[in-house]
């Protein structure tokens, strides 16, 4: 197989999101509208407690990294999600895709999305309320957005691993993942005010360190980004391995079949 039509298979899943999605009338909420409003909560509340400006930037730095972990890793999902949905899994896993074109595809349009909201909050966020997104200059912002791709990636995977297991009724990781993932990183917070075994589940989550070091240009010392490079990139390829062996498995169960007309 050539690479071209490796890669011709990938982009097959991004432009299947992308059709899906224009269809779609809520991917509109997705991209603009509710990460909006979760921006302006944010920062209408730092104004209210009147804290500082490096505050701020903490805050508006988790409220910008959690919204785009949710497009990114919904859109990785959707790869299967969809299908699902619509009685028609079995369909797309008898082309000559394997996993991990599926999801490189959509991680693809997942990083499109997701870089569209970076900056159109980033851009909202200095506007509004004086935060500086460039303090860290721009290998900061590529190094902390690609991060939270492959994070989101991890996330994504898991789901569709879920479903293509236990079923329909999986769907619902798609929402709860990223709400755990939210408690444990430190989006609002730093990671040091939970409890003992917390903390240690939130180092073992790569988002946590990609945050810390975006931190860093405001005042908060201290990242260790090179660890959580190293476990993203971990949980990425164990990830691709476990969706191929899922989709194996849900060829000989019949899970194809349950999850098909």
């Amino acid at each position: 197989m050539s690479w071209r039509g490796e890669v011709n298979k990938c982009l097959s899943a991004t432009y299947k999101n992308w059709i899906t999605s224009k269809r779609n009338v809520f991917t509109v909420f997705e991209l603009i509208f509710w990460p909006l409003i979760s921006l302006l909560s944010i920062g209408l509340l730092t104004r209210f407690l009147e804290v500082d400006s490096n505050a701020v930037s903490f805050l508006l730095v988790g409220a910008i990294g959690l919204t785009i972990l949710q497009i990114c890793q919904i859109d990785v999902a959707y790869v299967l999600l969809f299908d699902m949905w619509s009685k028609s899994i079995k369909n797309t896993l008898v082309s000559p895709v394997r996993g991990y074109h599926l999801v490189l595809g959509a991680l693809l349009f997942g990083m499109i999305r997701g870089t569209a909201a970076f900056a159109i909050l980033a851009g909202m966020g200095w506007m509004l309320f004086g935060f500086d997104f460039l303090a860290g200059g721009w290998t900061t912002i590529a190094v902390f957005l690609a991060g939270i791709f492959v994070v989101s990636a991890v996330i994504g995977m898991t789901v569709c691993i879920s479903i293509l297991t236990f079923g329909q009724k999986a769907d619902v990781a798609a929402w709860s993942l990223s709400g755990l993932i939210m408690l444990v990183s430190g989006i609002y917070y730093p990671v040091e005010v939970l409890p003992g075994p917390l903390q240690l589940m939130a180092r073992a989550v790569p988002l946590t360190y990609f945050l810390e070091y975006y931190r860093t240009a405001y005042g908060y010392a201290g990242h260790q980004v090179l660890t959580g490079a190293a476990l993203a990139a971990l949980y990425f390829v164990v990830g691709l391995l476990i969706m191929e062996w899922s989709i194996e498995r849900a060829r000989r169960t019949g899970m194809l079949l349950r999850l098909s007309e």
